[in-house]
C-alpha cells in the first residue's frame, strides 16, 4: 500500500510486520474537502486491513495541524472501521494542545472496543482561568 500527499498532507505507510499497517500524519491537513483525497485512501486502507486482518495505528504526533473538515473525515473513517470490525489504534502529542483537546473529543466519541487512543508525551498543562 501507498502513502497519500494531499496539498501540504503527507500520510506515509510502512507495513513493518504481519497484521500491523502503520499510517504517519506529517504536514498539515487544511483542504478545505479533505474528503475528496481521504476517503478513498481510507477506503484503501480498511481494505488491506481487512484482507490482511491487520491493525491500523495511525500516528499523528508530527502533525502540525488538522482542520474540522479532517475531523469530521476522520470520525467517518473511525465509524467504517468499527464496522468493518477492523481495529484502530491513535497515536498523538499530548504536549500539543491543539491534538489534545482534537483527541480527547475523538476518544469521547470514539466506538467502544475497536478504536484505541493512545497519548505521547508530556499531557498539556491545565489552561489557567484569570477572572478580571
Amino acid at each position: 500500500m501507498h502513502g497519500l500527499v494531499l496539498g501540504d498532507l503527507t500520510i506515509d505507510v510502512a507495513d513493518p510486520e504481519p497484521g500491523r499497517l502503520v499510517l504517519t500524519w506529517r504536514g498539515a491537513s487544511n483542504s478545505r474537502d479533505p474528503a475528496v483525497g481521504l476517503r478513498p485512501f481510507f477506503e484503501l486502507t480498511l481494505a488491506e486491513a481487512d484482507t490482511r486482518k491487520a491493525l491500523v495505528e495511525m500516528h499523528f504526533e508530527t502533525l502540525a495541524h488538522f482542520n474540522s473538515s479532517t475531523v469530521v473525515v476522520l470520525l467517518r473513517f473511525i465509524e467504517e472501521a468499527r464496522r468493518r470490525k477492523v481495529k484502530l489504534a491513535l497515536h498523538y502529542d499530548a504536549s500539543l494542545r491543539w491534538q489534545s483537546h482534537s483527541f480527547e473529543a475523538i476518544a469521547f466519541l470514539r466506538a467502544e472496543g475497536e478504536v484505541e487512543v493512545h497519548k505521547v508525551g508530556e499531557p498539556t498543562a491545565k489552561e489557567r482561568i484569570i477572572h478580571r
